[in-house]
């Protein structure tokens, strides 16, 4: 009776070996800023006790005494210096890595000159030479600007200082205080040192809560630019509607290097927001997609896409990115669209009381929307008043002359004047048209903006558009269920309740008169803790904050 020899499992050690190289790689700029930070703490807490007396015994007999003392408040300010560059370093900044490193190999001698510190020299040329080692990991550009303190790092900065006044203030309590101690310069004068030191922190502290309010980096959405000629004729071939809005001139291009594929972004806070995804050639978008991504991150931006089809949710997997679907569009299906039926008679009533009481639609060719323009900003102007808020933008048309003038507008006439306007977005190959901005004259019936949209809609379906897209509702069609993800249970709740600043379920339900389709719509972004604040960004490039 045989066995058949049993197999000895291989080791399994070069894949744990792998795993820990793959995490290293990944998040080495933050264990690097560890470092560097943990160094600038140890030359700022060192100035904040006294020295050993045999060290001090050995510099004594090496160095001046004024070098000891300079190297005592150099070490404190070197210290404050390195926590700062540390926010850079988690930023991957490439100027941070190299004035860190330059600041790390002066904070040594200073270690080692006030005291014989070597512990804290040793670190601190540690740290420096894992930096020189790893400089494959800090290659964004930028300059102070780009990694100056944020607020929440002031405030790490001004709890370190209040612990090391503490710990000074308790370390030296059993000295009397007096005014001569900021002037005394001798090699047992650990407590003036202290004080000195102390004071040299605060204000260079000082300068940087200044600098902070002073020099504010630009945020909001980014360098206007016109549309190139290749870039609008990319816009004019898309079949999809809201790439319309890229005439606002409110966002940048990024070209294909052929001209084939565009994107288009604005900045806002810490992130670059790609309105819906390339447009152009397959290929050419796909690589186009990997350049924003890239130019993002050598920026120390977050790629951020907003307003993405379902269909193009695929190409954007590879990114890793978190989905939060943000709400619904409503589209109609023109070929099926018919005002018969029980659920077309608001619809009907619209029409037949603008015959009635007077009222006419009609269309206004781009070519003689000129000479209609300060009408129309009379009309947008009362809008603007009635509603308390101020203009949009982004994913979302305002009145702008320029601006306007590109479409079609779609109006309401009532005594030989324009009461009611609303710009057409007509997308390439007839697949959709859109109503973008949309505005009247106050007390004006709400009858009468039933009867623009239905009359435009008959327009589309006349011309033989194949859906005509009533723009979106945000929030809409969110899950609330034990199971949903977090964000879905609370964009269910502000659209529940939210109605105080913004008439979430009223514009749903005008919407839903016309019968839509509706489809969703994502935003991806990186994940994590910048989750929250991308969402602000996105927000607030959007819709920027009302006047009251």
């Amino acid at each position: 009776m045989s066995s058949e020899p049993t197999s000895t499992p291989r080791p399994r050690w070069w894949l744990h070996i792998l795993a820990i190289a793959l995490f290293v790689e990944r998040w080495a700029h933050i264990i690097i800023a560890l470092l560097v930070l943990a160094g600038g703490l140890a030359l700022m807490f060192s100035g904040a006790v006294p020295e050993t007396s045999w060290r001090r015994a050995v510099v004594r007999d090496i160095l001046p005494l004024p070098f000891a003392e300079a190297s005592h408040l150099s070490a404190s300010l070197a210290g404050l210096a390195l926590v700062v560059l540390a926010r850079g370093l988690a930023l991957r900044m490439a100027q941070a890595r190299i004035v860190a490193m330059g600041i790390l190999l002066a904070g040594a001698i200073f270690a080692l000159a006030k005291g014989l510190d070597w512990e804290e020299a040793l670190l601190l040329l540690a740290t420096a030479a894992v930096l020189w080692l790893a400089r494959g990991s800090f290659y964004r550009r930028g300059d102070w600007r780009s990694f100056r303190p944020s607020a929440a790092w002031m405030v790490l900065v001004a709890l370190t200082l209040l612990a090391v006044a503490a710990v000074g203030f308790l370390g030296y309590g059993n000295v009397a205080y007096r005014s001569e101690l900021w002037w005394r310069f001798a090699w047992y004068g650990d407590a003036p040192r202290f004080l000195r030191a102390t004071l040299a922190l605060t204000l260079a502290v000082a300068v940087l809560g200044l600098d902070r309010l002073v020099n504010r980096p630009l945020r909001g959405r980014g360098v206007s630019e016109p549309l190139s000629d290749a870039a609008a004729a990319l816009v004019a071939a898309c079949p999809d509607s809201i790439m319309q809005v890229a005439h606002l001139g409110d966002k940048q291009t990024l070209l294909s290097p052929d001209g084939d594929a565009a994107l288009f972004y604005a900045a806002a806070g810490g992130s670059w927001v790609c309105l819906s995804g390339p447009i152009g050639d397959p290929k050419a978008a796909d690589d186009l997609l990997w350049t924003f991504v890239e130019n993002a991150d050598r920026a120390g931006m977050r790629p951020v896409f907003y307003a993405v089809e379902p269909a193009g949710i695929m190409r954007l997997l590879d990114f890793g990115h978190a989905i939060l679907k943000t709400g619904e569009v409503a589209r109609v299906d023109l070929p099926a669209f018919s005002l018969d039926g029980p659920d077309r008679k608001d619809l009907r009533y619209a029409r037949s009381r603008a015959t009635r009481d007077g009222p006419r639609f009609a269309l206004l060719r781009r070519a003689d929307v000129p000479a209609h323009l300060p009408d129309l900003q009379a009309i947008s102007d009362h809008w603007l008043t009635q509603h308390g808020g101020r203009e949009k933008g982004f994913s979302l048309g305002r009145y702008d002359p320029s601006y306007l003038s590109h479409f079609d507008l779609a109006v309401i006439w009532q005594d030989d004047r324009i009461v009611a306007f609303a710009n057409l977005w007509r997308g390439a190959d007839k697949a959709e048209m859109a109503i973008d901005l949309m505005r009247h004259l106050p007390d004006l019936s709400p009858v009468l903006m039933d009867f623009l949209m239905t009359e435009a809609i008959l327009l589309a379906q006349a011309e033989g558009y194949r859906w005509f897209n009533l723009g979106g509702a945000p929030l809409a069609g969110l899950r609330d269920h034990p199971l949903a993800s977090t964000w879905n249970r609370i964009g269910t709740l502000i659209y529940r309740r939210g109605d105080d600043f913004y008439s979430f379920e009223g514009l749903s339900a005008f919407k839903r008169k016309f019968g839509p389709v509706w489809t969703p719509r994502y935003v991806t972004c990186p994940g994590g803790m910048s989750l929250f604040r991308t969402l602000i960004d996105v927000t607030l490039l959007i819709s920027r904050p009302p006047r009251r």
